[in-house]
């Protein structure tokens, strides 16, 4: 794919924006939550965004309920707009339950996806479970994102110890990312628990994550934190936001916008 890091190929390209890397980008990741949308969605928000997308994650296990043959159509518009695509969602973690999760990884690389997540969003597993998971998906050829965190528990932020031994052993078992999720960080809570990232990723790496952030306040909050490389889980209307706000134009004040330039 063209390198245009400073976008003088679109429009108005005298006026200067912070740069980014050309893809296929391994860091500054911006991954897409796709809940089941179709074909006139996905060539819509190639047409307007696939440039700045890296990955669209096929989420909540809305792939249940469609055709084999209407996911291979969509994930090759999408890799052929050099986007890459990773399984997340329920169906994951049911196909543990059922004891399935070989044949699930396998139908996963075949459909073409380079990614897939080990979560316990509905299905309650053990971390050995987990890390065992991770290592059975990356045997597939599957690169693997571990979710550290648990929905519907709001304070699963309150043990840093515990979560930091789930972060090393998922990094131990293979995990190429680990997600942040965002309900108990920035959603569902009275307030972001920005301390809490930020610890986080003094300990390790803020590349080694990828955050979910869902509303404005929380994306710009990682970009002002953790710069324009951070990874964030966003939804597919946000793309061009987060990518302004990248680039130093939008949400990030006087200070990010001189700072890109």
């Amino acid at each position: 794919m063209d390198k245009d890091p400073g976008l003088k190929k679109m429009a108005f390209p005298f006026v200067r924006v912070a740069p980014r890397p050309g893809k296929p980008r391994e860091t500054g990741l911006t991954i897409v939550a796709d809940r089941g949308i179709g074909m006139n969605r996905v060539t819509d928000l190639i047409e307007t965004g696939g440039e700045y997308i890296d990955f669209v994650k096929v989420a909540i296990g809305a792939y249940r309920l469609q055709t084999e043959d209407f996911l291979k159509r969509k994930m090759a518009a999408l890799r052929k707009a050099g986007i890459r695509v990773f399984f997340a969602g329920d169906v994951t973690e049911a196909a543990f339950q059922q004891g399935v999760s070989s044949q699930f990884y396998a139908m996963v690389k075949k459909l073409g996806a380079e990614a897939v997540e080990v979560s316990s969003a509905q299905v309650a597993m053990s971390l050995r479970d987990k890390c065992e998971l991770i290592r059975m998906a990356t045997a597939a050829g599957l690169k693997v994102v571990a979710e550290a965190g648990q929905k519907g528990i709001e304070d699963w932020t309150s043990s840093q110890s515990y979560v930091f031994a789930q972060v090393d052993a998922y990094r131990k078992a293979g995990a190429w990312k680990v997600l942040v999720q965002g309900e108990g960080t920035s959603e569902g809570v009275t307030e972001f628990k920005g301390d809490f990232v930020l610890n986080l990723v003094a300990r390790f790496d803020a590349q080694d994550f990828i955050f979910q952030a869902k509303d404005g306040t929380t994306q710009a909050w990682y970009l002002n934190a953790l710069g324009n490389q951070a990874n964030l889980d966003i939804d597919d209307h946000q793309v061009i936001d987060v990518e302004l706000m990248r680039r130093g134009i939008r949400k990030r004040g006087v200070f990010g916008l001189l700072g890109s330039l």
